[in-house]
């Protein structure tokens, strides 16, 4: 059995957004995610724990919104933590952070933050900001604040 290199907080990064969020490649979450890693986006709806989780979030953002293009406009990365700066368009196809499907396009600015451990994901943050018919600001470190700005 060969092992896979280990890859640096940028290519995890990259690996995320380009392969799992964009294609859909929810089984690269396994080379990925620790087994107990935590989702905060994923525990705010009542996701399952650990690396579950972060494919449940997967699953549900690609289910919800469909006609994806994703561009990432910056990665920040230390030697144990990376940030993302992307933003996406997408049909609002099924509910998402509180809003009905419109099936309307949208867009949206994402930053997305992992702490790592061992050189997988132990912590996945992300704050967004969505054009929605009525805009909607998500911190997943705050998600009680939910805010719908109409």
């Amino acid at each position: 059995m060969t092992s896979t290199p280990q890859r640096t907080p940028r290519q995890v990064m990259e690996a995320y957004l380009m392969e799992v969020v964009t294609n859909g490649r929810l089984d690269l979450i396994e080379e990925l995610a620790q087994p107990d890693m935590v989702d905060e986006a994923n525990q705010a709806f009542n996701g399952p724990p650990g690396r579950a989780g972060l494919v449940a979030h997967a699953k549900g953002f690609g289910r919800n919104i469909s006609d994806l293009s994703v561009t990432v406009d910056q990665i920040v990365a230390g030697e144990d933590d990376v940030m993302a700066k992307w933003t996406f368009t997408g049909k609002l196809n099924g509910p998402w952070l509180g809003q009905t499907p419109t099936g309307k396009i949208f867009s949206c600015t994402a930053f997305s933050f992992f702490r790592l451990r061992d050189g997988l994901i132990d912590h996945y943050r992300v704050w967004l900001h969505a054009n929605l018919d009525t805009p909607v600001v998500f911190d997943s470190a705050n998600p009680q604040a939910l805010l719908a700005k109409g």
